[in-house]
């Protein structure tokens, strides 16, 4: 992820004159993580790369990452429909609870299903008839590092793929299988790559008309460490090589990610509505957005103060504009004596904040605006 020292001056100029809340997008730091991920997945020969568009639905955004040519990775109707109006060409998608209707218009609109049960495959196999293609989501261990207690070793997405009933619902109905796709929780490690790699391509030897392999998104953790993703990337080539090498295959390998390419490009601008003074011995800001609404997901960064102001630094407690006595933008943040009426710029908001945002008291959600090329210097919604 492409981590920036210096909030770029265009977008601080935007932060001091938006309406707040609001979140502000740094269209070129994402054009140059996109090109930071594709420079590393360079030892694989084919790769697509599809935005996981459950992280960020702006569709400003969504533009950008359809001009840069990556596809979408969607799980409803509503997620299809922005991805197409951004121009996004490939479109993966895989959910599990889709409507018959919601099954049908997708393969309607030639979008190509990774089945995630086989319930799901009946439903889908009633609406479509016999001959279709699809893809199939393959149930595989979740990662280590997401485990969190009992009874989740196993995902709870996708089919087995020594299934007979399975097996039998594609022989009688002439489905091909042409894609096989995997995901449990973050690709934290270079072993994590290869043994998925290994678990697909062991699952591709009973689907001989499958093409390619979608290893999912989840990247975001193993991009702390960027000498260690490269090594992944490395292990899934090394992989898909000695598979080439020993039965004559190969795959386009479907990489998803989503927080990687958008969370360090989005700035949560706010308004300091109160300043006081705490028991505790700090003193609390109080803005006008809900922490516990919008940062389930994100731990933001205090990055800018509008005004600055040259006074010495005070601890401060960030507060959100709800009544839960838990919503804090942050404990604990360092900033030069804040007034009412000051404008906080927060990053990492440019993944899973908008997207997946509660509504405690019907708060509104934050304005939306994107920053298009620094060197242009505007925004555009």
């Amino acid at each position: 992820m492409i981590v920036r020292d210096v909030v770029p001056r265009a977008l601080l100029d935007a932060a001091a004159t938006t309406p707040t809340p609001a979140v502000l997008y740094d269209l070129a730091a994402i054009g140059e993580t996109v090109a930071e991920l594709r420079r590393d997945l360079s030892p694989i020969p084919d790769v697509l790369l599809c935005f996981a568009v459950k992280a960020n639905r702006c569709p400003a955004v969504l533009r950008h990452l359809a001009g840069l040519g990556l596809g979408a990775d969607i799980a409803s109707p509503a997620e299809l429909d922005l991805a197409l109006a951004a121009g996004m060409k490939v479109i993966t998608a895989t959910a599990p609870a889709l409507s018959a209707p919601d099954l049908a218009g997708f393969h309607e609109r030639g979008v190509l299903l990774d089945v995630s049960s086989v319930s799901q495959l009946r439903v889908f196999l009633d609406e479509v008839g016999p001959g279709a293609r699809l893809g199939l989501r393959v149930r595989i261990p979740v990662s280590p590092a997401e485990r969190t207690g009992k009874g989740i070793e196993w995902s709870r997405f996708g089919v087995d793929p020594a299934d007979p009933e399975l097996h039998e619902l594609l022989r009688r109905y002439h489905v091909e299988v042409v894609r096989l796709h995997a995901h449990s929780g973050e690709l934290m490690t270079a072993r994590r790559a290869r043994q998925l790699t290994t678990a697909l391509l062991a699952c591709a030897e009973q689907f001989p008309a499958v093409t390619t392999l979608n290893l999912g998104g989840g990247l975001a953790a193993l991009y702390t460490r960027p000498a260690e993703a490269r090594q992944a990337w490395a292990e899934v080539s090394a992989a898909l090589a000695r598979f080439a090498d020993e039965r004559g295959r190969r795959f386009q390998i479907v990489v998803e990610p989503g927080m990687l390419l958008t969370a360090l490009a989005g700035y949560l601008v706010v308004s300091v509505r109160a300043v006081d003074g705490h028991p505790a011995g700090h003193r609390v800001a109080t803005v006008d957005a809900s922490a516990w609404n919008l940062l389930a997901w994100t731990a933001p960064r205090l990055v800018a103060q509008i005004p600055h102001r040259s006074t010495p630094v005070d601890t401060y407690a960030v507060a959100g504009a709800s009544c839960y006595e838990e919503d804090y933008v942050t404990r604990e943040t360092r900033a030069a004596g804040l007034r009412v009426g000051d404008r906080l710029v927060f990053n990492a908001a440019g993944a899973y904040v908008t997207s997946m945002a509660r509504s405690m008291h019907g708060l509104a959600l934050p304005y939306e605006a994107a920053l298009v090329p620094i060197q242009q210097g505007n925004f555009t919604e």
